[in-house]
């Protein structure tokens, strides 16, 4: 009877510590993709995050950045065109960039210049194409399983931009996000 009581209970204890290894296992798994899942997110919350900056920038001519250099704002002369029964309205000097995509590829080229890179604006978390080809985004060794591409493309809207991120897996497509930025400079365009 001791004897069966003793093998009762080391039994008990192996299947205890078995099962202790399977969960440390599968919640170890759990972990490793939640952690990859949070970089992932980080990475392109960080980079959306510089476009709207940028974005913020470009262009501005007056506001409370009025020492931003000229090459980090890459300001136009304006025409002011005052009308007394209507507010005041600023135009390019170039009112080709109000047609199309023409906006959108401006500032793509504006962007992808490391001149842009001036405080208050910081260098942005990844190369920027100024031709709109997919590049690959950065992503740290919890998430390096995973490839990241991102490709800007001028938005369907005037004065917009599409950014489409794309997570792969050993080659299978895990997720595409799709994302819109706003130029505020396209409010010169009436």
């Amino acid at each position: 009877m001791i004897e069966l009581l003793i093998a009762t209970v080391v039994a008990l204890f192996a299947a205890s510590a078995a099962a202790q290894i399977i969960n440390n296992i599968n919640n170890s798994g759990l972990n490793r993709r939640a952690g990859a899942g949070s970089a992932i997110d980080v990475a392109v919350n960080n980079d959306l995050t510089w476009f709207q900056q940028y974005a913020q920038y470009w262009r501005q001519l007056k506001g409370p950045y009025l020492s931003l250099p000229i090459n980090v704002t890459k300001t136009a002369t304006y025409t002011q065109i005052q009308n007394s029964n209507e507010s005041k309205v600023y135009v390019p000097n170039d009112p080709s960039e109000c047609v199309g995509n023409n906006m959108a590829i401006s500032f793509l080229q504006d962007a992808a210049s490391s001149s842009t890179y001036i405080p208050p604006i910081n260098n942005p978390p990844n190369p920027i194409s100024a031709n709109g080809s997919s590049q690959n985004i950065s992503l740290p060794n919890v998430a390096s399983e995973y490839t990241l591409t991102r490709q800007i493309q001028p938005g369907a809207v005037t004065g917009t931009l599409r950014i489409t991120y794309t997570l792969r897996k050993a080659g299978g497509i895990q997720y595409i996000k799709n994302s819109s930025v706003f130029l505020p400079a396209s409010g010169w365009c009436s």
